[in-house]
């Protein structure tokens, strides 16, 4: 997992570049951050409806971490080292999603079945 996370932090430029050029069918523009907890525990969450200004990510919390007083919804502002991984889903197409793709190849044939009817995009080399 540490090679994906490596591979989205090396490649997280591009990530900012591809976001900033419209594209017609992109439907979806996300980022997974590492949230460090009270306890000192981590926990890795996507955040979507990315944005990137003046030097700053922002989006939207896609769930609730309690402990943080982040809710579902919640507008954030995002440090760069706490990404993890990054996703763009243009022509229902995966782009970048690196923990993702290192799960998906782990899959059994039928669980990788089950898993693209759920998500709604292709994965490819």
């Amino acid at each position: 997992m540490e090679a994906a996370f490596q591979q989205a932090r090396d490649t997280l430029d591009s990530f900012v570049q591809a976001i900033g050029t419209p594209h017609p069918n992109r439907t979806l523009v996300a980022v997974k951050v590492r949230f460090v907890l009270p306890d000192g525990s981590t926990q890795d969450l996507w955040v979507d409806q990315i944005t990137f200004r003046e030097n700053v990510f922002h989006g939207i919390m896609g769930d609730d971490i309690p402990t943080l007083k982040l809710s579902i919804d919640d507008k954030i502002t995002i440090a760069r080292k706490d990404i993890v991984d990054w996703m763009i889903v243009e022509d229902g197409k995966l782009i970048g999603g690196y923990t993702i793709r290192l799960v998906f190849q782990h899959m059994s044939p039928a669980q990788k079945e089950r898993f693209l009817e759920t998500v709604h995009y292709s994965i490819e080399d």
